[in-house]
């Protein structure tokens, strides 16, 4: 992995950064994701090197409009693996292939808003101690009580990342559209499920502090139905345990913080229902599927289940 020059006060001299793409299944978002990368306006002394793209069991409409990319762009790197091998081992792949002082992983179903990328950039480029800097996630306008659900969830999660951040107490990230330090990247374990935790997770331990960008909006692909927002909560708890079995320490999420600072946690949540009064009507429902999905990762965790690290996809994207 090649390094760049950086001189004191985090001002970066002749510096560059590699993007890093998952795709999987369908892809049908990564025609407007690769373009929107490669048309970027980027922060001046930061130059995109390469984009590398694992497609992982994508279909061959997909794999042939990237390689037409290919053939226009020498940056745009393609890794095709016909049998998916789980998300991790994606981006074990990226680590080999990037060059530059910072490493942006987007996944393809997500996209961000223009000038994301350059704002998280910007970010973790102006302090040596940042190593990890991740977006906003956007939820769309869903429907029903799966619709409320979700941007409840989704409004306290980035609540709690946004003051843990503040207070450089956090070491957790979502992994929808993240930056990270070269230096601080290192394999991850294949059988790892949430990858972001687990990159946070270690540069945190590492020393750096890792932060969130409100401002840095990324649209994101979630659950159609209740019962995939199960699933999903499901993978994701699952997920921490298996951090925290790792390390010693569990991501520090609203769940969590329940035990350590429950008066932060109850904050959290009033603040993101003063925002959204509307949402105090999906609390329940919210609250009784957590329940569910703790209980089915914990029953995961107790039987040794390897299910989570290939996920079954929901929606029409991946």
């Amino acid at each position: 992995m090649s390094q760049s020059v950086i001189v004191k006060e985090g001002t970066l001299l002749n510096s560059g950064f590699t993007i890093g793409i998952c795709a999987a299944d369908a892809a049908s978002n990564l025609s407007t994701l690769l373009p929107l990368i490669e048309n970027e306006s980027y922060p001046p002394g930061l130059t995109l090197r390469r984009i590398v793209l694992v497609a992982s069991d994508c279909d061959p409409n997909v794999i042939m409009s990237a390689r037409q990319l290919a053939s226009k762009d020498e940056r745009l790197i393609i890794i095709e693996e016909p049998v998916r091998s789980g998300k991790a081992a994606a981006i074990n792949q990226i680590i080999e292939e990037c060059e530059g002082q910072f490493v942006v992983l987007v996944n393809s179903d997500a996209l961000p808003e223009p000038g994301a990328i350059t704002k998280l950039l910007s970010e973790i480029s102006k302090d040596d101690n940042i190593g990890m800097v991740s977006a906003s996630p956007v939820v769309g306008d869903k429907k029903g009580i799966a619709g409320s659900v979700l941007q409840l969830m989704w409004g306290v999660h980035n609540e709690c990342l946004l003051r843990l951040s503040d207070s450089r107490e956090n070491n957790h990230c979502c992994d929808e559209l993240i930056v990270i330090r070269s230096d601080v990247l290192s394999p991850l374990p294949n059988d790892t499920v949430n990858d972001g935790a687990y990159l946070a997770s270690a540069a945190f331990r590492a020393g750096f502090s890792i932060k969130f960008c409100e401002s840095a909006r990324v649209k994101i692909d979630v659950p159609n139905t209740f019962v995939e927002i199960i699933r999903q909560r499901q993978r994701i708890v699952y997920g921490h345990v298996q951090i925290w079995k790792s390390v010693g320490e569990s991501p520090r999420t609203l769940e969590s913080m329940l035990f350590k600072s429950p008066s932060l946690s109850l904050q959290i949540l009033i603040t993101t229902l003063v925002r959204s009064p509307k949402l105090i009507f999906a609390l329940p429902v919210a609250l009784s599927g957590e329940l569910i999905s703790i209980l089915l990762a914990m029953r995961d965790n107790l039987t040794g289940s390897k299910k989570h690290a290939k996920w079954d996809r929901f929606g029409s994207r991946a």
